[in-house]
């Protein structure tokens, strides 16, 4: 047993962590394009729930208090498509946006 064996595992080792670190930073990067949403209940303000349009814009639907809103997020800019929702859900509002039937085209058309 030489000192090689040494190099090796730890080599090997810094190898697993650094994977696991790439792993852990993809994850964190593309949670929201692969609609995958954490939840943070803990203020006044929370995500109920998302639609990726394209790799660069998705729709949000954002409760504060006891309003909803929904967004579309983009690179450039954001835009505020319909505020003041009450409780209803997700799909209903991106019904009365009029956002649903643009989305059902797109899906058609792909």
């Amino acid at each position: 047993m030489g000192f090689d064996i040494y190099v090796r595992f730890f080599l090997g080792f810094a190898f697993t962590i650094g994977l696991i670190g790439v792993v852990y930073w993809v994850a964190r990067r593309y949670a929201g394009r692969l609609g995958i949403v954490r939840t943070h209940n803990t203020g006044r303000l929370s995500v109920t729930g998302q639609i990726s349009l394209d790799p660069r814009r998705r729709v949000m639907l954002v409760r504060c208090d006891d309003r909803e809103h929904l967004l579309l997020l983009g690179p450039n800019n954001d835009l505020i498509i319909a505020s003041d929702l009450g409780t209803s859900s997700f799909q209903s509002a991106l019904k009365a946006a009029g956002t649903a039937d643009k989305l059902a085209e797109k899906g058609e058309q792909a």
